[in-house]
């Protein structure tokens, strides 16, 4: 055992000695093992992070169940701002022990209000002007982060002495459990995708990282055996060369992570965005991560060394050969299209087998990149006939070791494909959400719903003063039970009433229509004998069925002959002119004197702007993590560039000697980093496009593309390729000096 650990540590002293060149090439191997350390660390802290998101959401909950008096009386309301949904909670102190939420140092009492630090940031900044009218209360203090869900959350707590007891307003304390709900599908499947393109391209990263530079350890290994070493302790000493490359990794890794760590609050998305504090990875997976590397990175040396025979005088690699096969390098592709079109069409529950067959088809579709990539590069190469003699020169390199080059470039090639696929779902979602959007910013009314019982009169008149309402209308609004005992809404009003909820075109007094919605309205008939809220029976009209903004009944007044509307309660239509800026704020304005007694409620909110900078961010996100790969790809192809100048030092001399101009061999070196990347940047577009159609069919969406953004990812491609080359010219004049025919 003690010879095994001399060997380790004799690996570790060549790896960090010698030259600069030595310590480069350890730099090299440290950074790119890092950025895929740094990305496990993230990785392993998001499931962290969402359960402190969902903890401190269940620690601010109500606890509506005691005994005796309750010590505070609530009132939930949503506070809309143009693209923002505030939620809020006006309380009713009545004891002085009253239970009180996390991140507050005390309830606040009537006329008095606690804001988020996001919400005040809103209100101080030009844009919440129009907001501060709907918060006459002095605030007293911002929300702790113990009671808020993430740093963007916009959340108040305003004191109101006017909340009455009844069975919903009872308080007794915080922290009901809730049970914890999943991911929306369209955005469980994105995060799925980003989270295998960040994680499956670590393998083939820590493999490349492993064997940069491998010519020069072949001679130094070769140089051990010549003073004696055994093939056994040789492959030794190259493991613990190999280790102290992946310990640099892990070391650069978790400075990333750290570095990045803080800021994560940063992120202009609320839904993306964390404290810093919850990005704390979790102990079994970080363990995972710091084992995992370093085993990989040594099996990966180690699996490279397999047909190499080290000898005193030379590393002569023992191989036949043979022609790469292709129907098993097929078989993850067409296995991966075929889980994904076996969802097509499913419009039912996304349960877990759901679940297991995408992630099963996107994780196969991935791994078919680059076990395809080198039979690919291969047969082209081969296929490829030299027109030029630089490019002759390029192919016939290429025709002896086109392995190498593709596996430099697979890791490349599948974060390129997944950045296609998530520009593409990231396309597709985009343009039915903004679609959805203008198509509601077409909605000119706002719906009014009291809360209670209030002066109807004077809350009309409210808000016909306020600026941009042309018309108020009313709707009286019911519930009836229907035979299967499921509750639907009726409303009954004028024509100009039900327009503001429903498509009627063509209303007279005495027509009723239906505004559908899934399945709580699937069994609603014509003739069917309901119970209204006054256990009084009445039978449904003939109904027509019209889209609308809210699922229910509407009925003009002679359609509603004979329907009880005792227990009914007013709902106000303002119709807005839509020419007038901001004439939704100002109507929410004209009832901010009623706060929590009257919800406002506006369809016709045009988001789209903000939606476009939210999908624009999150697109940058990606195409900066994409050059950064990108970068990384070039740095390996570099190193390997270099490797094969200075192997090649003496044929590429003579070359020049014997009159071929270095422009040639310059231009040789154009097309062998050229060829693999292309092939790579080709094969990674079109798996990432039909990775995201068929993703988006799964889901039913409407397919769209970014090309923009595609064509920047291949405009990348191509001037890394240039990059690279231009950085081995230095290198190549040196070695075609007349020092390079010289020999030993």
């Amino acid at each position: 055992m003690k010879h095994v650990f001399n060997d380790l540590a004799l690996g570790v002293r060549l790896a960090v000695g010698g030259s600069r060149k030595s310590w480069g090439r350890l730099a090299l191997q440290g950074v790119g093992i890092g950025l895929c350390v740094a990305m496990l660390l993230l990785a392993a802290a998001l499931p962290n992070a969402l359960d402190a998101r969902d903890d401190r959401g269940d620690a601010r909950s109500e606890m509506t169940e005691g005994d005796g008096p309750a010590p505070v009386l609530v009132e939930e309301m949503y506070v809309h701002f143009r693209s923002h949904d505030i939620p809020g909670t006006y309380v009713n102190v009545r004891a002085q022990n009253a239970p009180v939420p996390p991140g507050l140092e005390r309830l606040p009492q009537d006329g008095e209000v606690v804001v988020s630090p996001a919400l005040a940031q809103l209100l101080a900044s030009p844009e919440g002007e129009l907001l501060r009218p709907r918060f006459p209360q002095k605030v007293i203090g911002t929300i702790g982060a113990a009671g808020l869900i993430g740093p963007h959350d916009l959340k108040f707590y305003a004191g109101d002495s006017k909340i009455a007891e009844d069975a919903g307003t009872k308080v007794y304390g915080y922290g009901r459990a809730y049970q914890r709900m999943g991911l929306d599908p369209v955005l469980w499947m994105l995060s799925l995708v980003g989270i295998v393109v960040l994680l499956f391209p670590v393998l083939v990263f820590v493999s490349v990282a492993t064997r940069l530079a491998a010519a020069q350890r072949d001679r130094r290994l070769a140089a051990l055996r010549l003073v004696g070493a055994a093939a056994g302790r040789v492959r030794l000493i190259a493991s613990g060369e190999t280790l102290v490359g992946a310990l640099t990794g892990l070391v650069f890794g978790i400075g990333i992570f750290l570095a990045v760590r803080p800021l994560a609050d940063d992120v202009p998305v609320p839904e993306l965005a964390f404290y810093p504090g919850d990005l704390l990875p979790t102990p079994s997976l970080t363990a995972v991560v710091l084992v995992a590397v370093p085993v990989l990175a040594v099996l990966t040396s180690l699996f490279a060394m397999r047909r190499t025979i080290i000898e005193p005088l030379g590393v002569v690699r023992h191989q036949k050969p043979v022609r790469r096969r292709l129907w098993w390098r097929l078989v993850p592709a067409l296995g991966g299209i075929a889980l994904l079109a076996s969802q097509f069409g499913d419009s039912g529950e996304k349960g877990t087998t759901f679940q297991v067959v995408v992630i099963a088809g996107v994780v196969l579709l991935m791994l078919g990149i680059p076990v395809l990539l080198p039979w690919l590069v291969e047969r082209v190469v081969n296929w490829m006939r030299g027109a030029t003699p630089a490019l002759q020169l390029a192919v016939r390199r290429l025709q002896l070791d086109a392995g190498t080059a593709a596996r430099v470039v697979g890791g490349v090639a599948v974060v390129l494909a997944g950045t296609v696929t998530l520009q593409v779902i990231l396309a597709s979602v985009e343009k039915d959400v903004v679609s959805e959007e203008k198509r509601d910013a077409t909605h000119n009314f706002i719906a009014l719903t009291p809360k209670e019982d209030i002066d109807a009169a004077g809350l009309r008149k409210a808000v016909e003063a306020a600026e941009g309402v042309r018309a108020v209308h009313v709707l009286d609004r019911t519930y009836v039970t229907q035979p299967d005992d499921r509750t639907t809404s009726v409303s009954v009003g004028t024509c100009a009433a039900l327009k503001a909820q429903a498509d009627v075109t063509d209303c007279v007094d005495g027509k009723a229509y239906l505004v559908r919605f899934a399945r709580d309205m699937s069994e609603v008939r014509a003739g069917d004998a309901v119970k209204t809220q006054g256990e009084s029976a009445w039978t449904l009209p003939a109904l027509r069925e019209v889209p609308g903004t809210s699922p229910g009944i509407y009925l003009t007044p002679a359609a509603a002959k004979g329907l009880d509307l005792t227990d009914s309660r007013p709902q106000l239509q303002a119709e807005l002119d839509l020419a007038v800026p901001d004439a939704a704020e100002h109507m929410r304005n004209s009832v901010a004197a009623y706060s929590w007694r009257v919800h406002a409620y506006f369809v016709g909110q045009d988001d789209s702007a903000e939606v476009e900078l939210i999908f624009a961010s999150i697109r940058r996100a990606l195409l900066a993590g994409a050059v950064l790969t990108l970068l990384l790809a070039g740095a390996s192809l570099l190193v390997m560039a270099l490797e094969q100048v200075r192997e090649r030092r003496r044929p590429l001399a003579v070359l020049a000697a014997t009159g071929v101009p270095r422009g040639t061999l310059a231009r040789s070196l154009l097309w062998q980093n050229g060829v693999p990347l292309v092939l790579s940047t080709v094969i990674a577009v079109g798996t990432g496009v039909g990775l995201g159609v068929m993703v988006t069919r799964v889901f039913g969406a409407e397919v769209a593309y970014d090309w923009p953004g595609i064509a920047a990812l291949t405009g990348a491609s191509v001037a890394l390729v240039l990059a690279v080359t231009a950085l081995t010219l230095p290198s190549l004049r040196k070695a075609t000096g007349a020092l390079g025919l010289q020999s030993e």
